[in-house]
């Protein structure tokens, strides 16, 4: 019988380094568009899968002002929150049926 192997987590090695604010951009952006692209089914690489709907509720999430949610991602790029929603819902609906 085959189980499931989860990994295996160790301590760091060394302290851990806090992200410098300079960096959160560019973490905004990828996790604003592979997020969107996980919520839609599509892979890193442009593969296939079933959407993830951990994905989708991230980009639904009432929680805004995190420093990684979806609104804070999407005004770090001069994009209204509330819009991108309404154009995700629409391709959405159009996509997934």
């Amino acid at each position: 019988m085959e189980t499931s192997r989860k990994p295996d987590f160790c301590e760091p090695s060394g302290p851990l380094q806090e992200i410098p604010e300079s960096a959160f951009a560019d973490i905004r952006e990828r996790l604003l568009i592979e997020s969107v692209k996980s919520a839609f089914g599509i892979r890193h690489h442009g593969g296939v899968r079933k959407p993830c709907d951990e994905a989708w509720e991230w980009i639904l999430s009432e929680n805004r002002e995190m420093p990684f949610s979806f609104a804070t991602c999407c005004r770090e790029w001069g994009v209204d929150p509330e819009t991108m929603v309404e154009w995700l819902r629409y391709y959405r609906k159009k996509m997934l049926g």
